[in-house]
């Protein structure tokens, strides 16, 4: 497992297809609008001259800013609210709460996937992850637009994915600390069979632990020095043992 191959892999996964997402000024209101479906314009050349330039946002691509409203004169009479008499506001608020709901689902499922791999198949659950947070930040960004007052709650429902890592990480750690110190009187091909155990719980930590890195990524370095630490203790207790064994463990 390399960085490398994964940053690769990230790139080269192409995820699961979602709806498209329409992004445009509202002329009259200054408010951006989000909608699953086109506005009435979009895609008539004579109609889009003279209304507001529409961004499509692809499923799972990160959407830049929008085009900015043409110039409105000043009036005293205040514009009226986004709502119920805001048309399209409440269906793309919806649209993209709906789909923030399937994505959270899509990254728990992406989460069990990659801790259950097996040895040497983690990085395409990995990248699938991967994938889904990179659209999951797309969604999110928008609702920071459509629907501010959310926030706290979205949150919530991100840190709950990163306390289940974390949790079943400190699970990880501890069962690798308890079996590190070679068996006395273990035969040889014992011992190869535990190095082994111990080489693939350390690639699972390291999946855990970049699985972590998406929803934590101060923490990362934490992580990866402490895996480290730990990788380290574990050659200077097992590499003498392992020398002197017959057949000497790979």
């Amino acid at each position: 497992m390399t960085r490398v191959a994964i940053a690769i892999l990230m790139l080269a996964w192409a995820g699961a297809a979602a709806a498209d997402l329409y992004r445009w000024v509202d002329p009259e209101t200054g408010s951006v609008k989000f909608s699953s479906y086109p506005p009435p314009w979009y895609g008539d050349a004579q109609r889009e001259r003279s209304a507001p330039k529409v961004q499509v946002i692809p499923s799972g691509r990160t959407a830049g800013p929008p085009e900015p409203a043409a110039p409105q004169e000043d009036s005293a009479e205040p514009k009226p609210a986004a709502g119920a008499g805001g048309r399209g506001a409440a269906p793309a608020k919806s649209a993209l709460e709906d789909r923030r709901k399937l994505l959270l689902k899509q990254m728990s499922d992406g989460i069990a996937a990659v801790l259950s791999s097996a040895p040497g198949e983690g990085a395409r659950p990995f990248a699938e992850l991967s994938q889904k947070t990179s659209e999951y930040r797309t969604v999110e960004a928008a609702l920071q637009e459509a629907d501010p007052a959310g926030q706290a709650a979205r949150r919530a429902d991100w840190n709950e994915l990163t306390a289940l890592l974390e949790g079943r990480r400190r699970v990880l750690l501890q069962q690798i600390v308890a079996r590190r110190a070679p068996i006395t009187g273990s035969t040889p091909d014992e011992l190869q069979s535990q190095w082994r155990a111990i080489g693939q719980q350390l690639e699972s930590l390291g999946w855990m632990d970049n699985a972590l890195k998406l929803f934590d990524p101060r923490g990362g370095s934490t992580r990866e020095a402490q895996q480290q630490s730990l990788t380290e203790q574990l050659v200077q207790e097992w590499k003498p043992v392992l020398e002197a064994s017959p057949g000497r463990a790979q």
